[in-house]
């Protein structure tokens, strides 16, 4: 095969019945490929004595696919043609394989186009990683190719978005910072797992007033009854817009977010104690050397390395967890005996019961947890208790918030591949092509 054609394979399909390649320069920024018009008159003018040739026309640069990482220009140019009898110089209008209004090849276009709606990267970046100018295309992608401008009057003109075909039957509903404080409730669907399909509403503020009448306004009542089931985190605003908006639903509170609260009042437990030794250890005699146990380490350094040890189970620790947990659970029983119970009470989340069986012994852990007469556990019952119905929703399908922390996430990472949120409407677009 000559160099020729295999360079024509890589062009844009069509182009060499067109075209003739006269130059090709490889340098260490580019490639560079010049094509002239092929000599071909119509069957009109070519009947016609008094057409001739009258050379080229300027070059026109068009960017196509990169090749082994660098950018590939095409120089091309048509053919200029005489009327010796008009005195009219011509051209013939040869579509260019450029895409209307850009320097870019329309297949090219058509390329970054889908890599833009499908991957959480900034348009610069995504730009600057098939050797396009990054600016350029930003610019060219939010101004042109996106419809960016159109979507805004139509999509997000009541400053939210909705997408009444991405509504199932199970439904998650959470809250996002995208900058400057500024939080936005999004609806996801758990169908969608992540990718397209998922964002179902996205509505600035967290105030669940406000957010009820803009989804009670969106959508009608059987679009409201399709939903049997919505997860959220023990916030009221959450609680009270998904049980207001999905009346026909059972509205489950996240078990992680419900261990977490025992968790956190387990971590208090150990913040009060380290506190008193450091009392302790500012009135003592500093001529006199601290005690260190068995691992090495003072009980003040025991307590700091603990946080993450009281949070997991036994035996997902390393054998240095192990040990100055034993040291901490023989001077301090009642971390120990609040810690079995944050155990226990990821046992009773692990098992596949009834709601009615997991009331039991939920009831049973209460009393457990209430015996141990401290009093940061009090606030932990009395949330629990008043949470019961919606705690318990878990037991019917074990079904968590993970998809809506997940795609929190994605959010976050999103946010902070864009340096931030410069432009929150254009922000909220792209999250819409990737997600919804």
């Amino acid at each position: 095969m000559k160099t020729a054609d295999a360079i024509w394979m890589c062009l844009p399909e069509g182009l060499d019945e067109l075209f003739e390649m006269v130059r090709f320069e490889r340098t260490e920024q580019s490639y560079d490929i010049w094509l002239d018009e092929k000599k071909k008159l119509s069957d009109e003018d070519y009947r016609n004595p008094n057409i001739v040739a009258r050379g080229y026309t300027d070059y026109v640069t068009i960017q196509d696919y990169p090749m082994r990482g660098r950018p590939v220009f095409l120089h091309m140019r048509k053919n200029k043609w005489w009327d010796k009898q008009t005195n009219e110089i011509f051209s013939y209008n040869l579509e260019l394989p450029n895409e209307e209004g850009t320097r870019l090849s329309a297949e090219f276009v058509a390329f970054l186009n889908m890599k833009v709606e499908t991957t959480a990267l900034s348009i610069k970046h995504i730009a600057q990683m098939h050797c396009v100018n990054g600016k350029y295309f930003a610019d060219l992608y939010r101004n042109k190719l996106s419809g960016y401008a159109e979507w805004c009057k139509n999509e997000l003109c009541c400053g939210f978005y909705f997408n009444g075909a991405n509504i199932g039957p199970y439904m998650s509903l959470d809250e996002t910072c995208l900058s400057n404080g500024e939080v936005w409730t999004f609806l996801t669907n758990k169908d969608g797992h992540g990718g397209r399909g998922t964002l179902a509403a996205a509505i600035p503020g967290t105030k669940s007033d406000e957010i009820i009448s803009i989804l009670v306004g969106a959508m009608g009542k059987s679009l409201r009854r399709r939903v049997r089931e919505v997860t959220c985190d023990l916030s009221p605003s959450m609680m009270l817009i998904a049980a207001e908006v999905f009346y026909n639903a059972h509205v489950v509170n996240d078990r992680f977010h419900v261990q977490q609260v025992y968790n956190e009042a387990v971590d208090e437990i150990r913040v009060d104690i380290r506190r008193k030794l450091i009392a302790e250890d500012n009135s003592r005699d500093k001529s006199e050397p601290p005690v260190t146990y068995s691992n090495g380490e003072t009980m003040r350094q025991i307590l700091a390395r603990s946080k993450h040890t009281l949070m997991m189970a036994q035996n997902k620790w390393t054998d240095t967890q192990r040990h100055r947990a034993n040291i901490l659970f023989k001077h301090y029983p009642i971390l120990k005996a609040a810690y079995s119970l944050a155990m226990e009470l990821r046992k009773i989340f692990n098992a596949k019961i009834s709601p009615t069986k997991a009331m039991g012994r939920m009831n049973k852990w209460y009393e457990k947890v209430m015996a141990l007469g401290n009093n940061n556990f009090r606030s932990v019952i009395k949330t629990f208790r008043n949470h019961a119905p919606t705690i318990l929703n878990y037991f019917r399908r074990r079904a968590t918030n993970a998809s809506a922390e997940a795609f929190n996430s994605k959010v976050k990472i999103f946010r902070s591949q864009m340096r931030g949120v410069r432009d929150r409407d254009f922000f909220i677009f792209r999250l819409v092509k990737l997600y919804a």
